[in-house]
């Protein structure tokens, strides 16, 4: 019989893995197969644990509350509408959190074709390619013209590669060098473990370089496996929201600042950083 799971949404993938007494996979998929929403599920944790606490402690200043909760002076400042009254929780409410997720999740972010030519001037790469989120095949088609084979592939069927789902599909193992743009939701810990675990000698990703930041990614992957090169632009490249090139063209360059980010097969010490000089598109 399956081990029963006794998820707290307050807690890190780490924390609730020890918890239960199960790797943080587990704990991966059990969010996954339960469509949990982890950003909703813990601000109504840190909602409810607040409450708790007033509830017994009416007179208690917002001093204490931090002290005694351990959350952030921001964070109650945040949610003070909600924590200081009984205030439902319209805005957090979770059905439409989850249908605005699965727009999301059917929308696609193409990356122009002179980023993924950055990239190759800059790196040496093998002769087989995997794309897993491939899109409408943006960066595919620039790989294949630079003289390589590609293995394309995509949980959407949007006239381009093969329809497969990322979680799902067993990748051979040391087959591959691996470029691609991936979805940039609470899955991509969990992404970029799989792709540590099957490429063959090269992972290029191209990721807003705000991915730098965070513990749990740090814990997770930094620490224990760091990139060996980063790739900073200097101007800012630009991502179309499903290849709509027309409309973004238009609006100029993406605002989020990207980075490739590098992982090689033997790489030893720290990560470089390095500089693209692009010019705005």
């Amino acid at each position: 019989m399956a081990k029963e799971i006794r998820y707290n949404p307050s807690f890190s993938v780490k924390k609730n893995a020890k918890n239960n007494g199960v790797s943080e996979a587990t704990i991966r998929h059990f969010i996954r197969e339960n469509a949990i929403d982890r950003r909703f599920d813990k601000k109504i944790a840190i909602i409810e644990e607040c409450r708790k606490y007033l509830k017994k402690h009416p007179n208690c200043t917002k001093r204490e509350l931090i002290q005694k909760t351990g959350h952030s002076a921001s964070t109650i400042h945040q949610y003070r509408e909600y924590i200081f009254t009984e205030k439902e929780y319209s805005d957090f409410d979770k059905q439409k959190v989850q249908k605005r997720m699965l727009r999301q999740r059917n929308n696609f972010y193409a990356t122009h074709p002179s980023c993924t030519w950055d990239i190759l001037r800059e790196e040496k790469f093998g002769k087989k390619i995997l794309e897993p989120f491939c899109g409408s095949g943006s960066m595919a088609e620039v790989i294949k013209e630079s003289g390589r084979e590609v293995d394309a592939y995509d949980i959407i069927d949007r006239g381009y590669g093969e329809i497969a789902d990322f979680f799902k599909t067993d990748f051979p193992k040391g087959k591959y060098d691996i470029i691609t743009n991936p979805p940039y939701d609470e899955e991509l810990i969990t992404i970029i473990k799989k792709l540590l675990g099957i490429y063959k000698k090269k992972i290029a990703l191209l990721l807003p370089i705000l991915y730098l930041n965070g513990k749990e990614r740090y814990d997770e992957i930094y620490s224990k496996t760091p990139p060996a090169r980063v790739y900073f632009y200097t101007g800012r490249i630009n991502i179309a929201k499903n290849a709509d090139w027309e409309t973004y063209n238009n609006k100029g360059a993406n605002m989020t600042i990207y980075a490739w980010f590098i992982w090689e097969r033997g790489h030893q010490g720290g990560t470089e950083l390095k500089w693209i000089h692009n010019k705005i598109i």
